[in-house]
């Protein structure tokens, strides 16, 4: 393969949406437009039509780079689609904790096929290696950064609610999230903050989660509840807030918890996989494992202004050694060179 103007077809679920995929998606491709040195062409295959214009970039692509591997392979069936390119395949962390698990045999073979499988996190590696036979070598780990395009400041600015502290978790209404779980560990904090305030701010992407969303946000009058919004407002949510959670069950590598890192705020979030690859508790964020622990380290974190600087400090640097994004863009340039 040619040393420059590498053509990629990048297949995403997501592009359009402000979903975890999407963010992934909008990322590489900006980092990859800045290099020079590849023709970046995306398709989003939950939201565009697999038609003539699609298949003509397949033909001309050198290679395919696809994310989420058991969105893209259900696709794939759907449409009938072969892969006659070389290809990477990058795991967000659903497919890989929940899909493979559950159907190996459907998702392996898009795998081993591959010249590359990429996961953010060691764990995903060794999970690969260890319970699906792939060869150490061929599985890369390539850590996510940050990008928050910017937005125009004139622009109305969003409907956040008032009261101090501030706590944000950013998430889509997924029963994954767990999004009302913070909830019992906030009431018992009202004792000691009672004008707090907590803002879900996701996209609508499960009927039941949301119905039970809107239930709490009327039974609480400090639980609120922002719909999707574009991913250059994203700072304007962090900037406003004091703390950034994150509830989820399961995590490839949670996206939200390094933006508001590389912001200086400070992250407390459920102890899983992913979110123990970027934090270390006590350090750079907390991590919690039940209604107590997460009550403690709210309590902690809020009340004493020392270490709330700690973790900003050492949150902000995790971002600078281990997210940024010239090395992650220099990793998937890597790879499409192989």
């Amino acid at each position: 393969m040619r040393d420059t103007n590498i053509n990629v077809l990048f297949f995403t679920p997501y592009y359009y949406q402000n979903r975890g995929n999407a963010t992934t998606a909008r990322r590489i491709e900006h980092g990859l437009s800045r290099e020079g040195e590849v023709e970046m062409n995306i398709f989003s295959y939950e939201e565009m039509s697999y038609d003539s214009v699609v298949r003509e970039r397949m033909e001309k692509a050198d290679v395919f780079h696809i994310l989420h591997f058991a969105r893209f392979v259900k696709w794939a069936e759907r449409n009938q689609v072969g892969l006659d390119k070389p290809y990477i395949v990058t795991s967000g962390g659903t497919d890989l904790n929940h899909s493979l698990i559950e159907n190996e045999q459907r998702y392996l073979p898009l795998l081993k096929k591959a010249k590359a499988v990429t996961v953010f996190t060691q764990d995903a590696k060794w999970m690969l290696v260890n319970q699906y036979g792939l060869n150490e070598d061929f599985v890369h780990v390539i850590p996510q950064s940050v990008y928050l395009p910017a937005h125009d400041r004139s622009s109305e600015p969003l409907p956040l609610p008032i009261g101090t502290p501030k706590l944000l978790l950013p998430a889509g209404l997924r029963p994954v999230k767990d999004v009302l779980y913070a909830l019992k560990s906030i009431l018992k904090l009202k004792k000691d903050f009672p004008e707090i305030t907590l803002l879900i701010a996701g996209a609508n992407l499960d009927h039941d989660v949301y119905t039970q969303v809107q239930e709490a946000v009327k039974k609480y009058e400090w639980l609120h509840y922002l719909p999707e919004i574009d991913l250059s407002r994203m700072k304007e949510l962090y900037e406003w807030t004091d703390l950034v959670l994150n509830t989820s069950f399961t995590e490839g590598q949670s996206t939200s918890l390094i933006e508001a890192m590389s912001l200086h705020k400070p992250v407390i979030a459920r102890s899983n996989t992913g979110n123990c690859s970027i934090i270390r508790h006590n350090e750079n964020g907390m991590l919690f494992q039940n209604h107590e622990e997460l009550y403690q380290s709210l309590k902690k974190v809020l009340s004493d202004e020392n270490f709330y600087k700690h973790l900003c400090a050492n949150g902000y640097q995790t971002i600078i050694e281990k997210h940024t994004i010239e090395k992650e863009v220099v990793s998937y340039l890597n790879l499409y060179k192989i």
